[in-house]
C-alpha cells in the first residue's frame, strides 16, 4: 500500500458518514425542467433519468461558473444539489429563462436531509475521466447517489424530512472536518459563493470529471468553455496537496524560489492533517517543490486522469 492509499485508509476506517448541512436544493418541477437546463447547463440533460444523476455546472455568458452541481430526477421533480447560499443566486439566474417554459422554479433545501457517505473504494485503477453518468437509488424516503468510487466511495443521501428523520438528524452526531476532507479527495468539488463567477469549468477539471459535454450543442457560457477546451492556453488546474501541522498558512501557493504558481480553492483539517484543492497556474510536473507560506506541502494523485482527448 503506497503513502497515499495508507493515508485514505487512516481517514475512512470502517466507514464514515455524516450530515452535510452545507448543501441545499433547488427543485425544478414541470415537463419542461430539462429543456430549460440543457439550454443553461453544461452537462447533457438527455442523460438524465431516474437511475443516473449528472454533475455540471451553470455558467455566465463569460463561461465563469455561477454555480455547479449534482442532478438528480425524481418523477416530475428536477433536484439540483449545490451549496446552499448558491441556490438564491442559481434560482434567480434561471428564472430569467424559466419564463418561457412550463416550470416552476423553487428552494427545497428546507424539505431534504442530506447526508455524506464515504466507505472503501471498490475500484483500485485510476480512469482515464470520471463517467458522465452517476448511479442512483431511489427508495421510499431516501434517495442515494454516488459522486464518486476514487479515492474512497463517496455517496449522498437526500431523505424527505418528517418527524422521524428530523429526530435521527438531531441524534447522529455530525464528524463535518472529517467527511470535508473525505470529500475534498474526490477532486470533484461544489464551488462557494465567494467563488461564484470567478472560475472557468475547466479551472476545476470539470472536462475530466463528467461535467461538460462538448457534443449537446449551445448554452449560456458555451461559447468560452468550448474555446478553452479546444483553442485556450490556460493551465489552470485543479490539484490536490496534503501536509501536517498547522492549518492557518498563506493561501498563496509558491515554487522554490518563491514565484506564486496557484491558490487555495478548498481545504479542510481532521486531526494533524491537511488536505487542499488548488488551483495550479503551471503544469504540477514542471516544479519539484511547493510551498504555502514557509509550510511544504506535498502533491498527491487525482482519482482521474487530465491529458486532454480531443
Amino acid at each position: 500500500m503506497n503513502t497515499f492509499s495508507h493515508l485514505v485508509a487512516s481517514l475512512l476506517g470502517q466507514g464514515v458518514s455524516a450530515q452535510n448541512t452545507q448543501l441545499g436544493i433547488l427543485r425544478i418541477n414541470g415537463s419542461d425542467a430539462s429543456k430549460l437546463l440543457q439550454g443553461q447547463a453544461s452537462c447533457d440533460m438527455t442523460k438524465l433519468s431516474e437511475s443516473t444523476g449528472l454533475y455540471g455546472a451553470i455558467c455566465s455568458v463569460k463561461g465563469r461558473i455561477i454555480s455547479n452541481f449534482f442532478v438528480i430526477q425524481e418523477q416530475e421533480d428536477t433536484l439540483l444539489i449545490m451549496n446552499k447560499p448558491l441556490v438564491e443566486i442559481a434560482l434567480n439566474h434561471l428564472k430569467k429563462y424559466a419564463v418561457f417554459f412550463q416550470v416552476n422554479l423553487s428552494d427545497a433545501s428546507e424539505e431534504y436531509a442530506i447526508e455524506s457517505h464515504f466507505s472503501t473504494s471498490t475500484s483500485s485503477a485510476i480512469p482515464d475521466a470520471l463517467p458522465e453518468q452517476l448511479p442512483v437509488e431511489i427508495g421510499n424516503e431516501s434517495i442515494t447517489l454516488a459522486i464518486s468510487d476514487s479515492p474512497t466511495r463517496a455517496t449522498l443521501c437526500l431523505q424527505r424530512k418528517h418527524d422521524a428523520v428530523v429526530e435521527q438528524v438531531n441524534e447522529k452526531m455530525p464528524a463535518p472536518s472529517q467527511t470535508e476532507l473525505l470529500s475534498l479527495l474526490t477532486a470533484r468539488p461544489l464551488i462557494d459563493v465567494e467563488q461564484s463567477e470567478k472560475v472557468l469549468p475547466q479551472w476545476l477539471n470539470m472536462q475530466r470529471t463528467g461535467g461538460i459535454s462538448f457534443t449537446k450543442g449551445c448554452y449560456t457560457g458555451q461559447e468560452i468553455v468550448a474555446r478553452m477546451q479546444y483553442r485556450g492556453k490556460s493551465k489552470k488546474q485543479l490539484a490536490l496537496f496534503s501536509w501536517e501541522g498547522d492549518h492557518d498558512v498563506s493561501p498563496t501557493l509558491l515554487d522554490s524560489e518563491g514565484k506564486s504558481i496557484g491558490s487555495v480553492f478548498k481545504s479542510a483539517r481532521f486531526n494533524n492533517l491537511n488536505i487542499a484543492q488548488i488551483i495550479l497556474n503551471i503544469e504540477p510536473t514542471d516544479v519539484d517543490n511547493f510551498f504555502l507560506g514557509e509550510q511544504a506541502i506535498t502533491l498527491q494523485p487525482l482519482p482521474y486522469r487530465l491529458e486532454n482527448t480531443k
